[in-house]
């Protein structure tokens, strides 16, 4: 028995950050009803992916955060559409949401209106901002918060000036922000059994990942500097350097891990040079350090340097692509890969990243169920509101005509 089980989620939410957070829950077995717009459905289907996969609405970024999901179709705008969000509502644990503020009041499936009929539910909001303030009305995208946050001033090299993480960072760490806010709240019901409102904002989650370089400003008013790819502890055994055939990353931390990578390059003697006998003094020569370092670890190739560096105890990795990572053995091993099959012309198998942790009580889970067809679950979920076949019929016709339009 996983955490969820049992527990109902209502999901209106789209895009990334909202999906995933859900999904987190549905990993865990909670049963995640996701209600999507009648035709395209949520507009992730369709987004960062070649013209095939946008067709089937089955983009790997939507596959990524829609696994073990049901779905339904509902148009919220409508009358009925409406109706049906209110017993999905009335029957939910949970309800998550990530619309701009106010258009979830505007939709009646706001948590003041969903309380009314569903007292100690737990209902989470995912915006941008969050709902209060007075930027809480501003459309937020993670490219967007990386740089209104201050997250884009830590990273880039001072020749070329800031950049953005490259990937969905913001997103990503709101969605997980949002199912550890969840989490917190069914526990508490628990206990109390009460509900509650959350408020979750991807510019919070945002200085949260900065906490320590955002803790350097707040106590001693230091802007750290845009370092590329030094280390910024300032010791010449930390940082990114080249290899014969490739880059290796050095994050030598105490002065043990720094003299034991001058002895791992066969660099003991530097140890007596004055420059670099002592830490501080290996921090004032700093560049002529690195280019020691650099002039020896250039002779030999990645795969030579890393066992013996691993040897003499030095924390080093090679810096590999996408590719090399996610053929990593121990991915497999941790058993946080899912296995599953998607697509409705051609069905394809894909492994895809899954709950992040390891519970000894879960047992491993290697299988997902692929995200939905839109609305393919509208029948059978409605049945279980107790809709009557008429009712359901005439719910099913109205999202054809939506859809069409």
């Amino acid at each position: 028995m996983r955490a969820f089980k049992g527990v109902r989620v209502i999901d209106f939410t789209r895009v990334l950050s909202g999906p995933l957070s859900t999904q987190m829950l549905a990993l865990l077995d909670a049963d995640v009803i996701k209600v999507e717009p009648p035709g395209k459905g949520d507009q992730l289907r369709g987004v960062l992916t070649d013209p095939e996969m946008a067709e089937e609405g089955l983009s790997p970024a939507f596959l990524t955060a829609n696994l073990n999901k049901r779905s339904i179709a509902l148009d919220l705008k409508s009358e009925t559409g409406r109706a049906v969000a209110a017993k999905l509502t009335a029957s939910a644990d949970v309800v998550v949401e990530n619309f701009v503020p106010g258009v979830a009041t505007k939709l009646g499936i706001d948590y003041e209106s969903v309380r009314k009929t569903n007292p100690n539910v737990v209902y989470c909001s995912v915006s941008g901002y969050g709902q209060t303030g007075p930027k809480s009305h501003e459309k937020a995208y993670d490219s967007a918060i990386q740089a209104d946050s201050g997250i884009m001033s830590l990273t880039g090299h001072p020749e070329s000036g800031p950049t953005r993480v490259g990937f969905m960072l913001v997103d990503v760490a709101s969605g997980i922000s949002a199912a550890y806010a969840i989490a917190s709240a069914l526990y508490r019901r628990e206990v109390t059994g009460k509900g509650q409102y959350l408020d979750v904002a991807m510019f919070d989650t945002a200085m949260q990942l900065m906490c320590c370089q955002a803790a350097d400003y707040m106590v001693r008013g230091h802007q750290p500097p845009l370092m590329g790819n030094e280390s910024p502890i300032d010791q010449p055994t930390s940082g990114t350097f080249r290899a014969k055939d490739g880059l290796v990353l050095l994050a030598t931390l105490t002065i043990g891990q720094q003299e034991a990578c001058f002895k791992a390059l066969n660099l003991a003697d530097s140890l007596k040079d004055p420059r670099f006998a002592t830490e501080t003094e290996r921090q004032k020569h700093l560049t002529a350090g690195r280019k020691l370092i650099q002039s020896v670890l250039e002779t030999r190739t990645v795969e030579e340097w890393l066992p013996v560096l691993k040897k003499h105890g030095v924390p080093v990795q090679p810096v590999r692509s996408l590719k090399q990572a996610a053929a990593d053995p121990q991915l497999a091993h941790r058993g946080i890969l899912v296995d599953t099959a998607f697509g409705t012309e051609t069905v394809r198998q894909a492994t895809l990243v899954g709950a992040p942790f390891v519970a000894s009580e879960d047992g491993p889970k290697r299988e997902a169920t692929s995200p939905a067809g839109v609305g393919q679950h509208s029948r059978e979920v409605l049945e279980e509101l107790g809709c009557s076949p008429a009712e359901i019929d005439k719910i099913l016709a109205e999202n054809q005509d939506q859809a069409r339009t």
